[in-house]
């Protein structure tokens, strides 16, 4: 299963622990993530700080993750990850794509595994 957790208005010093602690509760539970963050007004650098925790606990889980980053999240993006080290899609279509793919790719028997 592939969630998909959608984030709007802002994220910032207020709730970017309650954010994360949501997402990582989530990401328990299934195989794949997509972080939608189109909808946000305002992505302060503690959002990305609870992008890099999400990251990290996504990899020790293997949990296939990526965001969807929108206007607000793209500029912290752009600065505090300029190497696009975080995996990232410009919808959530393509996200979905990208998740199902990897997904795929894991499976036992496949031929590239």
């Amino acid at each position: 299963m592939v969630a998909v957790i959608s984030a709007e208005g802002d994220i910032d010093a207020s709730n970017a622990e309650a954010v994360t602690e949501y997402t990582l509760q989530q990401a328990t539970s299934c195989r794949g993530l997509i972080f939608d963050l189109i909808g946000l007004n305002f992505f302060a650098a503690e959002g990305f700080s609870a992008l890099h925790r999400i990251s990290v606990n996504c990899a020790r889980s293997s949990t296939i993750w990526t965001i969807v980053p929108g206007v607000a999240a793209s500029r912290v993006l752009a600065i505090c990850d300029p190497e696009s080290s975080l995996p990232r899609a410009d919808t959530i279509s393509a996200a979905l794509l990208m998740c199902t793919d990897q997904l795929l790719l894991r499976r036992p028997g496949h031929p590239w595994r």
